[in-house]
């Protein structure tokens, strides 16, 4: 049976024991050198751990300071969590389709859902695969909006070079158990220099601790709103090894993807399946590889194939749109098609850095023999 996550390595175990011994207080050695890592190596500028990616988002979201009425865009096919973090910032949810070559947000129909209420843009880099930045850019510009970006699945991923996450005003990462590097829970916002103090305070239960333990304040008091939001010592022991080595993990996940990418070739041309798309300029770190089917009869017949060989292949979000908050928020299924045709059609494969060029030919070869009945 081939799993679709891999087991931890010996590396991690060897840190958290380490951590352990060193002691537990938050923001200690290995959250610092994480810290400095993205800041350096991962070119993110200013950044702090988090318990989540979804407590990154919603510091994103207080820090905008939406107000009662302020509009958010963001796509449909998305996990709930950057929708949850505008409603709990005050904002509304504008929800947006996404291209269908990409899965990411389409900046064309982003562009019409702009109006004198709207705030800014979240962008979800689906599969690690970015998002059209130089037009998003261009939009946020033009409307004065500020951009958010969801790298959740984008960790070391890039875009024409430039790390996802560092791009707009604010990104959010993700180390929860089904990610390339993962702590088992956990996250990291990265910010605007300008925004800094606001972070950290923020972070902090609304106090300036950070500045404290700096040796810039005699003691630290409350500043303004904020919440427990940092990620916990152990966390962060099992993250660093995993990015010491993040080359070697994306270069054995690209693998895996390429392998998917020549045995599904020629199913491909007979226009059985379409293989998961990377533009040029996109760097991606192979945390997902999936298909899509002509219809979702198909597709459920191939899934159907893979599970009953133990071979796990998952579809993915049940757009937002369609779900009861979404339909609270007033939305119809029609509304978004290119969303709802994802969530019908699209189908995950297993990879992961144990995973070899073997595993990924005979997952290939029994979807193959699926499409072809």
């Amino acid at each position: 049976m081939i799993s679709f996550y891999p087991g931890q390595q010996p590396d991690v175990a060897e840190a958290v024991k380490d951590c352990a011994r060193r002691g537990l207080f938050s923001g200690g050695h290995y959250a610092r050198a994480v810290e400095k890592l993205f800041q350096g190596e991962l070119g993110a500028r200013n950044l702090l751990l988090t318990p989540s990616c979804t407590a990154a988002l919603i510091m994103a979201c207080r820090l905008l300071r939406l107000e009662p009425g302020d509009e958010v865009i963001l796509p449909s096919y998305n996990f709930p969590a950057a929708a949850n973090a505008v409603l709990l910032a005050g904002g509304t949810p504008v929800f947006a389709d996404i291209d269908p070559r990409t899965q990411n947000l389409s900046v064309p129909d982003a562009a019409q859902r702009v109006t004198k209420r709207t705030r800014a843009i979240v962008a979800v880099h689906y599969a690690s695969v970015a998002c059209d930045m130089d037009a998003l850019n261009g939009l946020c510009a033009r409307e004065k909006l500020d951009l958010v970006e969801d790298a959740a699945q984008a960790v070391a991923a890039t875009y024409r070079g430039r790390s996802l996450g560092a791009i707009g005003r604010f990104g959010c990462y993700s180390f929860h158990a089904t990610k390339v590097f993962s702590s088992g829970e956990g996250g990291a916002l990265c910010f605007a220099k300008g925004d800094a103090a606001a972070a950290e305070v923020y972070r902090d239960n609304g106090t300036d601790r950070e500045a404290f333990l700096r040796g810039e304040s005699p003691g630290y008091s409350w500043r303004g709103l904020g919440e427990s939001a940092r990620m916990g010592e152990l966390p962060a022991a099992a993250l660093y090894p995993q990015l010491v080595r993040r080359e070697e993990i994306i270069k054995r996940r690209l693998n895996v993807h390429r392998a998917y990418d020549r045995a599904l070739l020629h199913a491909a041309r007979r226009g059985l399946l379409t293989p998961m798309a990377v533009p040029e300029g996109c760097g991606i770190n192979g945390h997902i590889y999936y298909v899509r089917f002509r219809s979702e009869a198909d597709r459920e017949r191939a899934r159907a194939a893979l599970l009953s060989e133990g071979i796990p292949a998952l579809t993915h979000y049940v757009p937002l749109h369609l779900s009861p908050m979404g339909k609270s928020l007033g939305y119809e299924p029609d509304d978004l098609p290119e969303s709802k045709r994802a969530c019908e059609t699209l189908l995950r494969l297993p990879i992961h850095e144990q995973m070899g060029e073997d595993d990924a030919a005979l997952v290939a070869d029994k979807l193959l023999k699926a499409v072809d009945r």
